[in-house]
C-alpha cells in the first residue's frame, strides 16, 4: 500500500467533515496559522473550489511549507531534514496533496504515514465515534485508492478508541508530528475532545507549553491556560 497518497485524501476528507465548516462559521476561526487561511480563502471565494482550497493551502500555501513543512518543523520529529526533499515524508505529502503523483514511499515512511493517518482518525474520533455522515465524507475522497488502502481507513474508522495503545505505539520523535496530526481531526469544541488531546500530550511527553504551540501553528484555541 501506498499510505501517503491514502492519508493525503483522508487529511482533506477529515478536514471538510470536521474543521473547515467550522472555521468558516468563525470568519477565519483564530485568524492565523493553516487551518485560518483554508477558511479565509473560502469566505473569499479563492481557489478554485474546497478541494482546491485543500490542497492548495496544506501543499504549500499556507504556514511556511504546507502540511509537509508543519510535520518536518517540529523538533524532535524530523522524518526528514527537508520537508521539500523529493525522498522524504513531508515532501512526498505535499506532492500529493498538491494533486501529484507522490513518488513510492519506503517501507519507513510507509509506517510512519499509517502512524499518522490513526492519528488523525483517532482524533476525529474523540469526541465518541465518526458517525455515518463524517465517513461519507472522508471516504468520497478516496476514489482514487485501492480497495486495500480503502478498507483500511474503513477498518480504522470503525475500529473503538484506544488511547493508551494508540500512545504506546508512537516510536520516540514522531510524539509532536502524532500530536498535530490528531488535532487536525478535532473541532475542539467538546470536553471529549479536550480531554483527549490532554491524554494524548501527557501520555506522549508533551509539555503543555508545546502543546499551545502546536496548536498555535495551526491557529487553533490553545488547550492549556
Amino acid at each position: 500500500m501506498n499510505i501517503v497518497g491514502t492519508l493525503a485524501k483522508v487529511a482533506m476528507g477529515v478536514m471538510v467533515s470536521r474543521g473547515v465548516g467550522k472555521l468558516m462559521g468563525r470568519k477565519g476561526g483564530s485568524g492565523g496559522g493553516l487551518l485560518g487561511s483554508i477558511a479565509s480563502s473560502a469566505l473569499s471565494g479563492r481557489g478554485g473550489g474546497l478541494g482546491g482550497l485543500l490542497g492548495s493551502a496544506l501543499s504549500g500555501g499556507a504556514a511556511g511549507g504546507g502540511l509537509g513543512g508543519l510535520l518536518s518543523s517540529l523538533t524532535g520529529g524530523g522524518t526528514e531534514e527537508n520537508a521539500q526533499a523529493p525522498g522524504g515524508l513531508g515532501g512526498m505529502l505535499n506532492q500529493a496533496l498538491g494533486g501529484q503523483a507522490a513518488p513510492n514511499p519506503s517501507s519507513a515512511e510507509n509506517a510512519q504515514a499509517e502512524l499518522l493517518l490513526r492519528a488523525m482518525i483517532n482524533g476525529a474520533k474523540s469526541d465518541g465515534t465518526v458517525d455515518e455522515a463524517e465517513q461519507r465524507k472522508i471516504v468520497e475522497h478516496l476514489e482514487d485508492v485501492t480497495e486495500e488502502e480503502a478498507n483500511f481507513v474503513r477498518n480504522e474508522m470503525s475500529q473503538p478508541l484506544d488511547v493508551d495503545a494508540f500512545i504506546r505505539s508512537v516510536p520516540q520523535g514522531m510524539e509532536q508530528q502524532v500530536y498535530l496530526m490528531s488535532l487536525l481531526g478535532i473541532d475542539l469544541d467538546s470536553k471529549a475532545e479536550a480531554q483527549y488531546l490532554d491524554r494524548l500530550a501527557k501520555g506522549m511527553g508533551i509539555a503543555p507549553e508545546l502543546a499551545n504551540q502546536i496548536h498555535e501553528k495551526l491557529g487553533v484555541p490553545q488547550l492549556y491556560g
